[in-house]
């Protein structure tokens, strides 16, 4: 065969030249695929929602319980609480266990409209709650209170989404974005209520341990500390700020629900191991408006305790539903649309 000329080789050489290259694979997306060729996602994400939703209400069923074996002592932390009447010691506990009973059952057994009507049960009993108790004007209690809150409005969006067909964004027609969506955009700033006053109190703290005059400053491991406090402060103000935006708040709802699990494991293991070392011992009660240098015996204590350790994991329960349901359309994530959590060959 005769050779092709210096001509053509030269234009061959051009063209391979000016010929676009293959677009290069993240380390990111290759660990992705590699994962999804491993594990199904569909089946990770229905595991992820059944944990969010067990989790979010077991603070509820708790309470319902420590209603129904120590009803004798929720009497006696009415009267505590302010209430005067004898009937009302009686009646509120009793409204307790079956509201958050009902609820819970609800939400746990139906994602229709019994699941809806157990999300409203639960969210009146979250804001008549802190009252009852006595506990509104307790910050940390009604912040806590209104987390769990924006869990339950997220599970509720998502109910509503199923039961109205009507997608979180609405492709078309008036009211493109329609009552669902609004309800997952007030339960994410709902959703972040507690650590955005996390993050005040150590700004706050940062700022009052600061030096007030010259020579008069803190040492080194005063100023580390300072340091550490401003930092922490901003990171959890930049998180928060991400999930109210919608902005990687998947990502951000999972780490914090990361961080909250692994702070409420270790403080309630080291509690547990206090009150069994000194079990003879009285304690002063924390966290509780009304019962300020009030002591306590260790079984006491224990209730406590164990009442805010699974008030801590329905938090965790609210972050892992933002993770399970996403954002939402109001939101920089999914303005565009709701991004899938399985992939095409783990849904086949």
């Amino acid at each position: 065969a005769p050779s092709s000329s210096p001509m053509s080789s030269l234009k061959v050489q051009l063209t391979q030249a000016a010929a676009p290259s293959p677009p290069s694979i993240s380390f990111v997306e290759r660990y992705k695929v590699a994962v999804e060729a491993r594990i199904n996602l569909k089946h990770v994400h229905r595991r992820l929602q059944v944990v969010a939703k067990l989790l979010i209400v077991a603070t509820f069923v708790e309470d319902a319980l420590r209603m129904l074996f120590k009803f004798d002592q929720q009497q006696q932390s009415m009267e505590i609480a302010g209430w005067t009447s004898p009937a009302l010691h009686t009646l509120l506990p009793l409204l307790s266990l079956a509201v958050q009973s009902c609820g819970a059952l609800l939400v746990l057994a139906s994602s229709g409209v019994g699941g809806e009507v157990g999300c409203y049960l639960l969210l009146g009993w979250c804001v008549w709650h802190p009252f009852m108790y006595g506990q509104a004007g307790n910050r940390e209690f009604v912040l806590e209170t209104a987390t769990i809150s924006g869990g339950l409005l997220i599970l509720l969006s998502h109910l509503l989404l199923l039961r109205t067909k009507a997608p979180l964004l609405g492709e078309s027609g008036p009211g493109a974005v329609g009552t669902p969506a609004r309800v997952q955009a007030v339960g994410r700033v709902l959703l972040v209520s507690f650590f955005l006053s996390f993050a005040l109190s150590l700004a706050h703290a940062w700022a009052v341990s600061l030096p007030l005059g010259a020579g008069d400053g803190p040492g080194v491991w005063g100023r580390g500390t300072q340091a550490v406090e401003l930092v922490l402060s901003l990171l959890v103000l930049s998180l928060c700020g991400l999930v109210v935006l919608g902005m990687k708040s998947r990502h951000v709802a999972l780490l914090l629900a990361a961080a909250v699990f692994a702070a409420a494991v270790s403080v309630t293991a080291a509690n547990v191991v206090t009150l069994l070392l000194h079990s003879s011992d009285t304690f002063p009660v924390e966290d509780t408006a009304g019962m300020e240098g009030v002591e306590a015996d260790a079984a006491t204590i224990a209730d406590h305790q164990r009442y805010f350790f699974f008030q801590s994991m329905s938090t965790v329960g609210a972050l892992l539903l933002l993770v399970v349901h996403g954002p939402g359309a109001l939101s920089v994530d999914e303005q565009d649309g709701p991004i899938k959590i399985a992939s095409e060959k783990a849904e086949a």
